[in-house]
């Protein structure tokens, strides 16, 4: 009897552990997001800044996946812009930033002012690069692109 009780446990555990492992497997083969296409996959529209440096370590929990811009001086009055990352040529992640980049560090090069913008990946996009063997594309600073758009803050 105390047998029987046991076994339907096992049963309907494995049925659960199943369940969530095929629903995790749906959800860790989704691209992570690409809901500012078309108008990001269309520099021409604005300027673009790729990454300088990138820091990729999602392992260390939040705030260790970021890319480092050097925005031109002319584009830190936008305040609508893109960050996008394209692994050879496909738009993978996309994400709208909606703040000025007024307060961000200034950096005095040779023949211009350009800021230092940090901008931050969460770290499930990173999880799903890993995932699908992107991992070494995400460290890619060439990958990573910065699409102002033409609107500008008022």
């Amino acid at each position: 009897m105390i047998w029987c009780r046991y076994k339907s446990m096992v049963v309907a555990s494995m049925v659960i552990v199943l369940l969530f492992a095929d629903a995790g497997g749906w959800f860790l083969n989704r691209p992570p997001n690409t809901d500012c296409l078309p108008e990001a996959s269309a520099p021409q529209s604005g300027s673009e800044a790729h990454a300088i440096k990138t820091v990729v370590q999602p392992w260390h929990g939040p705030h260790h996946v970021y890319g480092l811009f050097l925005v031109p001086s002319q584009s830190v009055e936008i305040k609508r812009y893109a960050l996008t990352i394209s692994v050879e040529g496909a738009l993978y992640y996309c994400m709208w930033v909606e703040k000025s980049l007024r307060h961000t560090s200034e950096i005095l090069r040779a023949e211009s002012k350009e800021y230092l913008v940090r901008q931050y990946v969460p770290t499930r996009v990173a999880l799903w690069f890993l995932i699908n063997g992107l991992i070494g594309d995400l460290r890619h600073p060439k990958n990573w692109a910065l699409v102002f758009s033409d609107q500008r803050s008022e």
